[in-house]
Order: structure tokens, then sequence, then C-alpha cells
């Protein structure tokens, strides 16, 4: 049976979680640090914003690509790859930095926001998604390069220690991911790819952190595409933003503002 790359539940509500808070934000361009293979990115562009991605996996470049490839010959959307504190993006300034589940594989996670702050308009916003409750750290934590999890407390500290205001954290994916968050350490345990990931470096790990395939957790076979998509997965959507104020996110967004 053929397996095919699709969102699971938990990352549709993430996904969409982001762009309400970007819309709440407002702007039409973006930069995204992290952007693995482009969903993201590819959602905010068919929404109409114009953007940049930076990512420093190979696998993960070759895949946005593909994804975003008629977005990049309009020229509404381009690729670096490269390491955030290593780019030069010139004078050029965006209205929203975003990164998702990139954040807690850096050392020096001030510096990491900081960084992403130097290339936002006064006025503009900075969103960042992390892991979220550090009583949850387990088996995927440790194949894919984690330093940490947030929780609210801890997020909001960090956006504040670099220099953004009017912080807002919003625990997202609730209850969905909290319901499917066994099954996927399960899905890991019993993937011998995946358990070797555990003697890999964390630059290693990193890389392919936004690109893995597990059966039954990343990838599902095609026919699931009528279940697993933006329109069957609506209530949930409706529902996560009951839990926004609470503590519960396996999945922790914020948004600051820069001034």
């Amino acid at each position: 049976m053929k397996l095919v790359k699709i969102d699971p539940p938990g990352s549709w509500c993430q996904s969409e979680a982001v762009l309400e808070m970007m819309s709440h934000a407002g702007g039409k361009t973006f930069l995204e640090v992290g952007c693995g293979p482009g969903t993201l990115s590819l959602r905010l562009c068919e929404q109409g914003w114009r953007g940049v991605g930076i990512d420093f996996s190979p696998t993960a470049i070759e895949q946005a690509k593909t994804n975003l490839a008629e977005y990049i010959r309009d020229g509404r959307y381009r690729l670096m790859r490269g390491d955030v504190f290593d780019v030069d993006l010139g004078e050029e300034k965006f209205d929203v930095g975003l990164s998702m589940m990139v954040m807690e594989h850096v050392k020096n996670h001030v510096g990491f926001v900081e960084r992403i702050v130097s290339f936002i308009k006064p006025g503009g916003h900075v969103v960042i998604g992390v892991p979220g409750r550090r009583d949850r750290w387990g088996i995927e934590d440790e194949t894919v390069g984690h330093l940490r999890r947030y929780d609210r407390g801890d997020l909001q500290d960090t956006l504040v220690k670099a220099g953004l205001t009017d912080v807002t954290v919003w625990s997202v994916a609730v209850p969905t991911a909290n319901l499917l968050f066994h099954f996927g350490n399960f899905f890991i345990r019993n993937s011998s790819a995946e358990v070797e990931k555990k003697k890999q470096s964390a630059r290693e790990q990193t890389e392919t952190s936004g690109v893995r395939e597990i059966p039954w957790k990343t990838v599902f076979p095609s026919s699931f595409k009528l279940i697993l998509n933006r329109t069957t997965l609506y209530p949930l959507f409706v529902l996560q933003r009951l839990f926004y104020s609470s503590n519960l996110g396996l999945t922790m967004i914020a948004c600051g503002k820069v001034d």
C-alpha cells in the first residue's frame, strides 16, 4: 500500500491557528524561518501573502521548490538555503516574521528571536511556534533534536526578553493533539528508522525533523485525503479556540509586536 504525505489533524489545527494569528497581526509580506517543505508558506501565498522561506535542510528546500513552484515562478515567493544567523537579506524588511517548530532546536533562543526581529518592519510582528508542555518530553523530542519544550510562561518570557511587546500566547491543537499524542509516540517507537535517529547529531536530527515520513503519523494512504482536509477538520479548528488561553497545548504559538 502506497503512503503519501498528508498533514495529520494536529498539524492542520496548528496551521489554522497560525493563519488566524497572522490575520490579527496584519500585513502583506512574511519571512518564514525554517520553512521545511513549505506547507505553511504555501497556505499564506494562497491567501495573497508574498514571502521568503529560509531552511538549511537541502531536502526541505527541494521539496519546498516543488510545492511552491507556481509562486516562485511569478515572483511572489523565494527560497534561501542557510542558517538565519548567516543569511544576508540586505535592507529588505517584512511585515511578519514566522518560525514554527524551530526555536526549540536553537541553544540561544532569545538571540534567535532577536535575529528574526532584525528583519521585521517597525510595527510588524513575529509569530513563533514551539512544542508545548515540559511534562510531555518524550521519544519524538529525542529523535528530532529538541533541546527543550515550553510552558506558556517560558514562551512569553523568551519573546519579551527579545524585545517584543504586546505578547500573546495560545495553546493550539487542543484537544486533538492531546488525544493523538500517545499514538504518535507509538508509531515513532515502532519505526526503526526513527529510533536510529537518536544516535545522530543534533544538527542531523534537525535537518530531517520537518520532512519525516512516519507511517500513520505523517504519511497515510492517499484515500485519507477525504478526511484529512480543511473542510472535514473545520469543527476541530473551532473547538481549539476554546483552549487558546489554557496551558494544555502540546504546541504553543506566540505573537509579539516589533516597536
